[in-house]
């Protein structure tokens, strides 16, 4: 989670940035970072994103990063995966108008899969643009650096509410 968290901090220092994540590790590393280089503009929830928008109702976000989540590569674990209609939906509903949900993968199948999500399902429901680009925007994080490691294409979408 951390990289890139800081690296939005940093470069907007004038906005408020979240990260929510279960995982301790994570949290614990982007702690520390923010004492040691004095950022004062990131939130942390270490509870699932599911929890934390039931919990901070009122909250809207201008832009959403779902970054490698973990794909779940067996085909019998897919209904893990965090990508899924339903929680689409429920991200979308929490996007201001012209907001944006960037998602990353190196993973194939997962990829596709999502496009077909959102294509087949979730623009029935909200009216969206799904941009198949690399986002220059995107720090070169853990998962990121690992993909290009091991040979992996890196897939990005950018994903506008209208």
């Amino acid at each position: 989670m951390g990289h890139h968290l800081i690296e939005l901090a940093k470069q907007n220092p004038d906005k408020y940035i979240i990260g929510v994540d279960p995982f301790l590790n994570g949290i614990a590393e982007v702690i520390f970072t923010c004492v040691r280089e004095k950022i004062e503009n990131i939130f942390i929830s270490a509870c699932p994103i599911q929890e934390f928008l039931e919990e901070f109702k009122k909250l809207y976000f201008d832009e959403v990063f779902i970054l490698f989540p973990d794909p779940w590569p067996k085909k019998k674990h897919h209904k893990r995966r965090l990508f899924q209609a339903n929680f689409i939906k429920m991200i979308l509903k929490k996007i201001i108008s012209k907001g944006r949900l960037f998602f990353a993968t190196d993973n194939e199948d997962y990829y596709e899969k999502s496009l077909l999500i959102l294509e087949e399902d979730v623009s029935k429901t909200t009216t969206i643009l799904i941009q198949k680009k690399d986002n220059k925007r995107l720090v070169l994080t853990k998962y990121f650096k690992r993909a290009q490691k091991l040979g992996n294409n890196v897939n990005f979408l950018v994903i506008v509410k209208l």
